[in-house]
């Protein structure tokens, strides 16, 4: 339960974060792709809840996405979610086993 919602919260960060893609993502979408992003977090915050794992970066990804509607800083800031979810990705396998995830 680790594994896959982290690795879906950071390929979504890093789709958002790809600059003319992201933008266009954005507007076609009239910035609902954030409240997607928002509910992303949230479900990997609650998962992490139950598995007891970090949840640092669920809040803090929570908390930043709420600012990313901003087009330069939401870059920066898309680019930023996702190298702290890949991070977590790889400390985090280092706490668990693969077979306990799945």
């Amino acid at each position: 339960m680790f594994i896959i919602p982290t690795i879906i919260a950071f390929l979504y960060e890093l789709l958002l974060a790809i600059p003319i893609l992201g933008g266009a993502i954005m507007i076609g979408s009239g910035y609902s792709a954030l409240m997607t992003a928002l509910v992303i977090h949230l479900i990997v915050l609650v998962l992490r809840f139950v598995t007891g794992h970090s949840k640092v970066v669920p809040i803090l990804a929570i908390i930043l996405t709420l600012l990313t509607w901003i087009p330069i800083l939401g870059w920066t800031i898309h680019i930023l979610i996702a190298g702290a979810y890949l991070i977590d990705f790889f400390m985090g396998l280092g706490k668990s086993s693969i077979q306990k995830d799945f």
